[in-house]
């Protein structure tokens, strides 16, 4: 295997100029170039310990995912994260890192002490989180007030004193009850996700507030877990009372449940029932009929949080208090 030392020689250079020339150090063009191909040429493969010694850097930051025991695992279940994950990597790497994707549970007994080896031992540049869950969350303590550079995806109202990216998903909700007050709903359900998830908790506050300034006081509610199966089985229980005729689902994968049961039971939608889903996920698009949606923007939110993630690591000393405004989509299920 090729080192630094062979890339140097063939290049004629010291290991110092052939180091700073591969890790965007101040040399001239002409011999980054000459570096550069020389190490193509031996297929050179930088040693990731040594130029973290060296530059203080380890070049990897994190991608956290927080579940909970208590729900199913939307990681492995949807394709919801998928966007995010898409946007991270769309910037990191242009910017030469690596993202380490992780999946963690609130419940994990060994979170903190990963968290603090983390931040203890520099094995990482920075961390994305979602937190997902209104919960104890003492590990968060160890980030505030440790060196490592953060950002979460977490309501404003939740990130108290921390860097945040808001999806603004209270706003989602109340555009939800907007609609079906415009298209003359007025027997109005819901079909929420976990009641301790921040996007649930979110998105029924902003459509509760919708509804009653639109003098609509009470709707029905039922609790999912954000899975088809969930969406079908909640709709399957609504049914056994007043058939609602309109019904605002918190995600899309619940909606296309909830659009299945209906199918079954002869209720046409939108004609009898109104289903309005949240995410403008591909299942938004593939569901008959297609479903109107609140698109919360997923790829650039992944964008925006490697973007102020690394901007946090390269010395921006200034809190992270951002957010992006979610829009409806209308198909054909309302």
């Amino acid at each position: 295997m090729s080192t630094l030392k062979d890339v140097a020689a063939l290049a004629g250079v010291s290991k110092a100029t052939a180091s700073l020339a591969l890790n965007n150090g101040r040399v001239n063009a002409e011999t980054r170039k000459r570096v550069v191909l020389c190490a193509q040429q031996l297929r050179y493969v930088p040693n990731r310990i040594g130029r973290t010694l060296t530059t203080g850097r380890s070049q990897v930051v994190e991608f956290l995912i927080m579940t909970s025991g208590r729900y199913a695992d939307t990681v492995r279940h949807t394709a919801l994260f998928y966007y995010l994950l898409e946007g991270v990597l769309s910037v990191v790497d242009e910017a030469k890192y690596s993202v380490h994707f992780n999946v963690r549970s609130h419940e994990d007994p060994g979170l903190e002490e990963y968290l603090e080896q983390a931040v203890g031992e520099h094995m990482l540049d920075g961390m994305i989180i979602v937190p997902q869950y209104r919960t104890e969350a003492p590990f968060l303590e160890i980030l505030r007030h440790g060196s490592l550079p953060y950002v979460l995806l977490s309501p404003q109202r939740f990130a108290k004193g921390l860097n945040y990216i808001d999806m603004k998903n209270r706003h989602g909700g109340r555009i939800v009850a907007d609609l079906l007050h415009r298209s003359g709903r007025r027997r109005i359900a819901m079909i929420n996700g976990p009641p301790s998830h921040f996007d649930a908790i979110e998105r029924e506050a902003g459509f509760a507030l919708g509804l009653k300034i639109a003098g609509i006081g009470h709707f029905s509610r039922l609790f999912g877990d954000f899975t088809i199966e969930s969406g079908y089985s909640a709709m399957g229980e609504m049914l056994k009372g007043p058939v609602p005729d309109a019904v605002f689902c918190a995600n899309d994968y619940m909606a296309a449940g909830a659009i299945k049961m209906l199918y079954e039971k002869g209720i046409r939608v939108p004609h009898d029932v109104s289903v309005i889903g949240y995410d403008n996920s591909d299942a938004a698009r593939i569901v008959t009929p297609s479903l109107t949606s609140v698109d919360n923007h997923f790829l650039a939110v992944g964008r925006l949080l490697a973007e102020e993630l690394l901007a946090c690591i390269d010395g921006g000393d200034r809190p992270i208090k951002r957010t992006l405004m979610p829009v409806l989509v209308e198909r054909d299920s309302h």
